[in-house]
């Protein structure tokens, strides 16, 4: 699979694993999430991803794995995690993450009831200058 089409996902409450492992998978159009629930490994796995668009992510809860292993992104959308409970793992392994990364730990981290969120950023933005930079001022317990 190389590429998505767009296609009426307005009544989708679960896209759990919707594109696991597609490996070929550059980008993706900007479905309509505003009633998913559970993001859950929606792209785990797809190494040749480099962007996403900014999802309505305002009613997802789980966003676990959701990025994990995507090894050519480049920035981490600042996705709303208003109702996330589960962010763990969300983008480790990313490793080619220049930017966002920073900005999404701040949002989760200072929310009334702060997410779990093992493993977030596990590598994120390691093999970057700026990812780098941005990995070292996310404390331990995100990595």
């Amino acid at each position: 699979l190389t590429s998505v089409p767009l296609f009426n996902t307005s009544s989708v409450t679960d896209m759990t694993s919707m594109l696991t492992s597609c490996s070929s998978l550059t980008s993706v159009p900007l479905f309509e999430t505003s009633s998913v629930s559970t993001m859950d490994g929606m792209f785990y796995d797809c190494s040749s991803l480099s962007s996403v668009p900014l999802f309505d992510t305002s009613s997802v809860s789980n966003m676990g794995f959701m990025f994990a292993s995507c090894s050519s992104l480049t920035s981490v959308p600042l996705f709303d995690t208003s109702s996330a409970t589960n962010m763990n793992y969300m983008f480790s392994w990313c490793y080619k993450v220049e930017s966002g990364a920073l900005a999404l730990y701040q949002q989760a981290s200072t929310q009334a009831t702060v997410p779990s969120h093992d493993y977030t950023f596990t590598g994120c933005g390691r093999d970057t200058v700026t990812g780098a930079a941005e990995l070292a001022q996310i404390p331990s317990d995100w990595k």
